[in-house]
């Protein structure tokens, strides 16, 4: 790899660093396109190396989140228990037999599915009431859902979890947001041994990618917060699209 290459990947994977944890959604939708249209990655061998580097992003927010004592960890602990072993196995056993324009082309349509989830199901400002004991069978099954989602592409867990956790556990945003980081940052290491043993990470890519977001996250760590919802919620559908749509074209070529 040469030194131009190495600075860009230390630079993109900086820029995602700082933007996915002031979206509080991990990056993973705008980091993995980037691999593939940039740096010519193939689909899975995007996801692999990119799952290596959102653990680093979403380790360095949950410790954060945890020593504030905001995340619910009796709603993250059944959470990870159903999305963990998803993560991990659909990583390691199914993501690299699917067809690399297929893959490619899912990732692109979903994307842009996100961007409508996001806009139409918006994260809810507050809770409506105290925090309920955790609902452990629907925990169980969306971290199913969400852990073989994550394990397959690395992206979309966050946008999805944070408003459903503040509706079905009534968790404030804040502590609803925390609490994805957490669950988030089990995923992404299951996902990334996963990967690991499939072979489908490029690890000298890796750990440049991973240096670059360990202090772009730091540096988003200190953003956070200053922007309104509304202006978050335009910077992820506006990010979600313009990932999206060049995969599509990319895929349909």
């Amino acid at each position: 790899m040469d030194v131009a290459a190495a600075l860009g990947l230390l630079a993109l994977a900086g820029a995602v660093g700082v933007y996915g944890t002031i979206i509080g959604a991990g990056g993973g939708f705008v980091l993995i396109p980037a691999l593939v249209l940039i740096f010519d990655l193939e689909g899975v061998e995007a996801v692999g190396t990119g799952m290596v580097t959102l653990a680093v992003i979403g380790s360095t927010g949950a410790i954060a989140y945890n020593r504030a004592g905001l995340v619910d960890r009796q709603v993250a602990a059944w959470f990870a228990l159903g999305g963990v072993p998803a993560a991990m196995l659909l990583a390691w056993l199914l993501a690299d037999r699917i067809n690399a324009d297929w893959f490619i082309a899912l990732l692109g349509f979903l994307l842009l599915a996100l961007a409508v989830f996001v806009v139409v199901v918006p994260t809810p400002s507050g809770a409506d009431g105290s925090p309920e004991p955790p609902k452990r069978a629907r925990l169980f099954f969306m971290g199913s859902a969400i852990g073989s989602l994550s394990g397959l592409f690395a992206v979309g867990g966050g946008l999805i979890t944070v408003p459903t956790l503040s509706r079905m556990q009534k968790l404030s945003a804040h502590r609803a947001t925390a609490t994805t980081s957490a669950t988030s940052m089990a995923g992404s290491i299951a996902g990334s041994v996963g990967h690991s043993l499939a072979g489908n990470v490029q690890w000298d890519k890796a750990g440049i990618l991973m240096v670059g977001a360990f202090v772009g996250s730091s540096v988003g760590a200190r953003m956070a917060g200053r922007l309104s919802s509304q202006t978050v919620l335009v910077l992820l559908a506006c990010g979600l699209v313009t990932a999206g749509v060049p995969l599509v074209v990319e895929a349909l070529r």
